[in-house]
């Protein structure tokens, strides 16, 4: 099983500090020091429990990429080969892949042992991957078999989770687009998710959509990102009343 993942938010470098103090504001943690040879690389500290959400500063338009963190990256890079992921460039010592559908993950080493905290206030805990549906049954698998973590089945037809105890979670949901390349977003675990969008709305971000049990919303610097109905103290969804 890989034992941690980090959620990479690939940010415009023109609106980088913008986006920066969005998020710390939106997720109560407390921006690092920049680091890198640009200064392009950031993490975002929770109060408690291991970091998994960081910004880089891009020359691209707004994405997200993970890292995946394990103890044997050689091994985790071969599995991934196997499982027809092909290397899309390296940086430093980490090699950068695509999926079979072309979403961009690096392999990189866990460091500690390291513990998602929930406190029960809203958390950015869960990616969700946006896959086509000419990519689903196979990014299904893949994604299954790199992590180590069973699929499961979603209560939202369309969906389906992989999820690990104490781990930041994985969401993935079949677009309606036929083809096309994978891609994702973040979603934040909401207990009030109208005083959240609100809240959302004066730091910056703006309104996409609202459905049933989310809404997406779009953050300074581009991210596409969703408000959910799960409950934040556990990150499975609330039964309905």
């Amino acid at each position: 099983m890989v034992p941690w993942i980090q959620l990479f938010l690939d940010t415009p470098a023109a609106s980088f500090d913008e986006a920066v103090d969005f998020w710390a504001a939106v997720t109560g943690w407390q921006s690092s020091e920049r680091r890198g040879e640009d200064g392009q690389f950031l993490t975002l500290l929770p109060p408690t429990g291991a970091a998994y959400v960081k910004l880089q500063a891009v020359d691209e338009p707004a994405g997200i990429h993970l890292d995946l963190d394990t103890h044997d990256r050689p091994a985790s890079v071969a599995l991934a080969r196997d499982l027809g992921a092909t290397t899309a460039w390296t940086y430093h010592d980490v090699e950068v892949m695509r999926s079979p559908g072309g979403f961009v993950f690096c392999q990189t080493l866990v460091e500690g042992d390291p513990v998602l905290a929930r406190d029960g206030a809203t958390i950015l805990d869960q990616v969700c991957l946006d896959i086509p549906g000419e990519h689903w049954d196979t990014e299904t698998a893949f994604w299954s078999e790199l992590t180590g973590r069973e699929l499961q089945e979603a209560s939202s037809s369309g969906f389906a989770r992989l999820v690990a105890p104490d781990q930041p979670r994985i969401l993935l949901q079949r677009l309606d687009e036929p083809e096309g390349p994978v891609r994702a977003h973040p979603d934040l675990a909401t207990a009030d998710r109208p005083g959240d969008t609100d809240r959302h709305v004066a730091l910056g971000a703006k309104v996409v959509a609202v459905h049933d049990r989310w809404t997406v919303l779009r953050a300074p610097g581009g991210q596409v990102y969703c408000l959910t109905d799960r409950d934040p103290s556990t990150g499975m969804v609330r039964p309905r009343v």
